[in-house]
């Protein structure tokens, strides 16, 4: 296995990672905001 494809592979774990978080944040941030119109009215 060569470097080149290794740090490929790292390059798009990373990508998938960030992915992955961006959607979780994304719907964390969707529920926080809800629940604040909830809460405050």
């Amino acid at each position: 296995m060569s470097d080149d494809s290794r740090n490929g592979q790292q390059t798009r774990l990373w990508i998938s990672w960030l992915v992955v978080a961006a959607l979780l944040g994304y719907g964390v941030a969707q529920t926080l905001i809800t629940a604040a119109k909830l809460f405050t009215h």
